[in-house]
């Protein structure tokens, strides 16, 4: 059992440490420009030295920051701040620069609610891409097709773009840009690769899976068929899942953009899968006219 003498001498030893670090942690410039900023002197010192000594330590081990991949901390990605309110220091929790930067691309990636494409597609930022950047050495049939990507990011309308070119020409890379900076105006995207996505959507009839059930797709603010004229084209895939996409879009007026390997009049053949087929071709291409503008990539 501690004697009363034992316990005075150690109260006066954690009393000693206690003004020792006060002393050190009113010399650190952080410290003094959160004192000044909120008029508080340094007697608040007394009250709130945990918290503040708490707060110095995280501070400093930001302060040597390389990075999210080297943060020694359990809260990756947050630090430790001090605010006060009501004549109370409060220590909380904040994203730090590296985190703000994660919680904005979560924050963007939420607005794609219907996709099959990977992350960084949809983080593709339209004004940073280098062709964007660098127009002198583009094609004049690019140039239009960035004139117009550009103009409509600015200034969208129900009529969407429909850009087809070879392998390569950047037809997926430019609406992924383009969806990206709708998706920062708060609105809800779908970006379907659409080969892909009636694979699973043929699989999901037997799994019970409704992710990749058309209603949310049919719906979405902008809609961004990668590659049509690419699929496995049946009678199913053809009336039932791509005509009933382009009239119920057309219908409602909601903005629909594409990249094929096709033009218009190509997708037309592609499309007719047999003689007496040309009817079913014909409403396709039209329905396509109607919701977009054709580009050719070359």
């Amino acid at each position: 059992m501690k004697s009363v003498a034992d316990m005075i001498f150690q109260n006066d030893d954690i009393q000693k440490i206690k003004s020792e670090s006060q002393y050190a942690l009113l010399k650190e410039k952080n410290i003094q420009h959160f004192l000044k900023q909120n008029h508080l002197d340094a007697s608040v010192m007394e009250d709130y030295w945990v918290e503040f000594l708490d707060y110095n330590d995280d501070f400093h081990i930001c302060q040597s920051c390389q990075g999210l991949d080297y943060c020694p901390k359990e809260t990756i990605g947050m630090q430790k701040m001090l605010s006060y309110n009501d004549g109370q220091i409060i220590l909380e929790l904040q994203s730090c620069p590296y985190g703000k930067a994660i919680e904005a691309k979560r924050q963007l990636l939420d607005h794609f609610v219907m996709s099959n494409v990977s992350q960084e597609l949809m983080l593709t930022d339209l004004s940073s891409l280098k062709l964007v950047q660098d127009t002198q050495h583009l094609t004049p049939a690019c140039q239009d097709a960035l004139v117009q990507i550009l103009k409509y990011s600015q200034t969208p309308t129900s009529q969407g773009l429909f850009l087809h070119g070879p392998m390569g020409s950047g037809k997926t890379t430019l609406l992924a840009g383009l969806m990206n900076s709708l998706a920062k105006k708060d609105k809800q995207i779908g970006f379907i690769h659409f080969p892909t996505y009636l694979i699973d959507l043929k699989a999901s009839f037997s799994s019970g899976d409704n992710a990749y059930a058309m209603d949310k797709l049919l719906k979405v603010d902008y809609l961004l068929l990668d590659e049509i004229g690419e699929e496995n084209i049946t009678a199913w895939s053809r009336d039932e899942i791509l005509l009933t996409i382009l009239s119920y879009r057309l219908l409602n007026h909601l903005p629909t953009f594409f990249t094929s390997l096709y033009g218009y009049n190509e997708l037309k053949k592609v499309y007719t899968l047999k003689k007496g087929d040309e009817i079913r071709a014909n409403t396709i291409i039209s329905k396509l006219k109607a919701l977009s503008i054709e580009i050719m990539l070359d």
